[in-house]
């Protein structure tokens, strides 16, 4: 059975534990946990069940029912697998930015502790948090920073400063539609913010940026 690549399935993975072990003639749930990493809570459990399975009395099965006994083992492996992925999905959306200053607002009775946590001054957050500057040019340590601060992931603040700039009431003009603001270089924003010491300058102007290319296993922009 091909174990590389994707296309392989639980089910699969499943049944042909059963047949391994049922041709060994002892439990190949170790083996099978090697071979396919990405299943192991599947596997697990379904040893676990099984090991219930055989501690039952004996009784005599037609080959009818002992399909229906291994497709209700499976079943059960696979609700146990759709209730991690719900969780998983819960704990994705518990983990999205709204605004970094609304989360701010919401986890600190004052914002000067949030700044002197992260190093950065509240413009440079008020700036990031409207996505005017450049991605590619932020800090790798200013967004580790904002999500140590947050109690976020670093991919789900990656996430957000990738988002598109947002439009505040200084683009907008009477009558007309709002105008972008062009987005600016970290590297510039630290350089003129007033707020920051010429250490913290220094410090954050040798600090690599994060590049364009980067992955999250969490996923790239909403």
């Amino acid at each position: 059975m091909n174990n590389k690549g994707d296309a392989i399935t639980l089910d699969d993975v499943l049944n042909f534990y059963l047949t391994s072990t049922e041709k060994a003639g002892t439990d190949t749930l170790t083996e099978m946990i090697e071979r396919y990493p990405q299943y192991e809570d599947e596997l697990r459990e379904f040893a676990a069940l099984r090991r219930i399975s055989a501690k039952l009395p004996d009784r005599e099965y037609t080959e009818e029912e002992e399909d229906l006994l291994k497709a209700r083992a499976v079943s059960i492996v696979q609700n146990l697998l759709y209730q991690k992925r719900q969780e998983g999905a819960s704990a994705d959306k518990s983990e999205a930015l709204s605004s970094l200053r609304d989360e701010i607002d919401s986890q600190y009775a004052s914002p000067e502790e949030f700044y002197q946590k992260t190093g950065l001054s509240e413009g440079i957050i008020w700036t990031l948090d409207l996505r005017q500057v450049t991605f590619e040019t932020i800090s790798r340590k200013a967004i580790e920073n904002i999500a140590d601060a947050l109690g976020k992931s670093f991919c789900a603040v990656v996430r957000y400063l990738r988002g598109k700039m947002r439009i505040t009431p200084s683009h907008y003009k009477a009558g007309r539609a709002p105008e972008a603001a062009s987005q600016c270089d970290f590297s510039m924003l630290v350089g003129i913010d007033e707020d920051l010491t010429k250490e913290q300058k220094d410090y954050w102007l040798a600090q690599p940026s994060i590049g364009a290319d980067e992955e999250c296993k969490e996923g790239r922009m909403e």
